[in-house]
């Protein structure tokens, strides 16, 4: 992606083989602005977990993370990497899901982590981010 001097790389990378699913090695940013997005969890507008269910909170908190990139003037599509926490493996096949209804080109760097808990304890679920705009 260009756009006056913005550029966005994702290089092929040799050596270590290719990656495991639906995401980049590597994502490099030239000119434009980071953004930071603290780790999303499944609230609703009050506040409250939407659900004890896990695919119903993981589609929840990438909700909330298109919110908070959308308020800062970004949407998924300029997302570089992604990291999401999980208090059971059995999240995963759900992310991978999630992950790429949301990021369908243009994979980002990504990461996914199993934890013994998070802040807040009936989450199963935590996204941060990082987004790259011009």
């Amino acid at each position: 992606m260009t756009d006056s001097g913005f550029v966005v790389d994702r290089p092929d990378v040799k050596g270590f083989g290719a990656p495991v699913a639906d995401y980049s090695s590597v994502v490099g940013v030239r000119g434009g602005r980071i953004l930071f997005i603290a780790g999303k969890g499944p609230v609703d507008e009050n506040g409250m977990t939407v659900s004890d269910d896990v695919e119903t909170q993981i589609r929840q908190a990438m909700a909330n993370m298109r919110a908070a990139l959308e308020v800062a003037g970004a949407g998924l599509e300029h997302v570089v990497k992604v990291n999401a926490y999980f208090t059971t493996k059995a999240a995963v096949p759900f992310w991978k899901q999630v992950r790429l209804e949301n990021f369908p080109v243009d994979f980002p760097a990504a990461t996914a982590v199993i934890v013994a808990g998070l802040a807040v304890d009936d989450w199963q679920v935590e996204i941060e981010a990082y987004a790259a705009v011009p």
